[in-house]
């Protein structure tokens, strides 16, 4: 029904910064020696190794910055989604009374907008710390807004 994102293991975002890296670096020998008529492998592509390892850096920097942007998605992604079963749950239980139904549903509909207001909006990586997680509004607290 739906992909799971790829994550990327830490040797392929390896390989990737690697490959890129040797790619220019090889590509900046090759043309230096082509216009200066000189081997390929000699002390004056000492400067295009550098900038081929300081490519390689540059790109395994930003597949660690994807990598991390990533888990952070899928860590809200994964918190809402307990929230919002956990709310939906409770309003599926049985009751024979329909003023008690009634304030099942209000009360879980509290929670799933208490998890849209504090959860998904300006995430931050303090709230996504499973010790530091704000908690739900209960069904006994008076902060608890109810419609």
């Amino acid at each position: 029904m739906f992909k799971h994102p790829a994550i990327p293991s830490l040797a392929r975002r390896v390989g990737i910064s690697v490959a890129l890296g040797l790619i220019i670096a090889i590509l900046g020998s090759v043309l230096e020696a082509m216009l200066d008529n000189h081997p390929v492998f000699a002390f004056e592509s000492l400067d295009d190794i550098v900038i081929g390892i300081l490519a390689a850096l540059v790109v395994f920097y930003y597949e660690q910055r994807r990598y991390r942007s990533v888990i952070e998605k899928i860590r809200v992604i994964q918190s809402m989604n307990h929230h919002v079963r956990n709310a939906l749950q409770i309003s599926w239980s049985p009751y024979t009374e329909q003023k008690k139904q009634i304030e099942v549903v209000k009360d879980s509909v509290a929670r799933i907008e208490w998890a849209l207001r504090e959860i998904l909006p300006g995430e931050s990586e303090d709230a996504l710390n499973n010790d530091n997680r704000p908690t739900p509004p209960s069904k006994d607290s008076k902060d608890s807004k109810v419609l």
